[in-house]
């Protein structure tokens, strides 16, 4: 099994999210921010790394994440909206101490100083330049003004090796 932690934006913008996808056939997991993959830190993930994380997300205050402006990484590779936060940050970092990586773990996984908190729209490899273009262009009213929401979970994702979608597999409530 493969995992993730992840935070799902509210339905104002998940739902706008979604029907662009769906309008140009974009399939892969639901629109999320990604807080911390479990994977890529090696085979061997640390014995208790699940409970380990799921206290420090409970023991952790819900904050607010700000999303907005549509970028992209590389050479128009991934269609992202950015999301900032000091908090996601926070929780980013103490999650990654759980698996203790090396520093090309840190460097392939884009962890601690190069993670960028963000929406992935779609990827380059699924569709082409030109419909990430487009959908650029549909969503770009939408984003040119941040939009805040408060976060009180967040959300473990799992797959199989013989799933190609990760799929919601518990939320984890935060501290009010």
């Amino acid at each position: 099994m493969k995992y993730f932690f992840g935070i799902v934006p509210p339905l104002s913008i998940y739902e706008k999210l979604m029907s662009v996808r769906n309008q140009y056939h974009y399939s892969g997991v639901e629109p999320h921010i990604t807080v911390k993959l479990s994977y890529g830190t090696g085979t061997m993930l640390p014995v208790n790394w699940m409970s380990e994380c799921k206290s420090i997300i409970e023991g952790f205050r819900s904050f607010s994440v700000s999303v907005g402006e549509l970028h992209y990484f590389g050479d128009k590779d991934v269609l992202y909206i950015g999301a900032h936060s000091p908090e996601l940050t926070e929780l980013h970092r103490k999650l990654v101490t759980v698996f203790e990586p090396t520093e090309e773990q840190t460097t392939r996984c884009f962890e601690l100083d190069l993670y960028i908190p963000h929406i992935t729209v779609a990827k380059k490899s699924s569709l082409s330049e030109e419909i990430l273009e487009k959908m650029e262009r549909t969503l770009s009213p939408h984003f040119q003004d941040r939009q805040t929401f408060d976060v009180h979970e967040i959300r473990l994702y799992a797959r199989d090796d013989q799933n190609k979608t990760f799929q919601k597999y518990e939320d984890i409530q935060m501290t009010r």
